[in-house]
């Protein structure tokens, strides 16, 4: 499952939000590092190639950020519906195959 592939609006707001929050998450653990390491990067032959492996590894930091300080609490009528489920126990006539 790959954010971005069918191009909505809705997967281009989630790609803007993950790139939002890596860079938030990237800046408050290592903007120093960042700015050190920046001297040797301008010089690489392989820049573009470099660019969109830092775009991609900010999207799956900010993916991670998002899941670490969001958690969407479970729907309520999934929650009873499981709980009676459970009480009634194994149905006999549903079939594994």
């Amino acid at each position: 499952m790959s954010v971005g592939d069918s191009g909505s609006g809705s997967d281009r707001r989630t790609e803007a939000a993950y790139l939002a929050a890596g860079l938030a998450d990237l800046a408050v653990s290592g903007a120093v590092s960042v700015l050190r390491g920046l001297r040797g990067v301008l010089g690489r032959s392989d820049l573009t190639e470099l660019t969109q492996d830092g775009g991609e590894d900010l999207k799956a930091r900010g993916r991670l950020a998002l899941q670490r300080y969001t958690s969407l609490p479970e729907a309520h009528l999934e929650l009873l519906a499981r709980r009676v489920a459970a009480r009634r126990g194994p149905d006999p006539g549903a079939c594994d195959g």
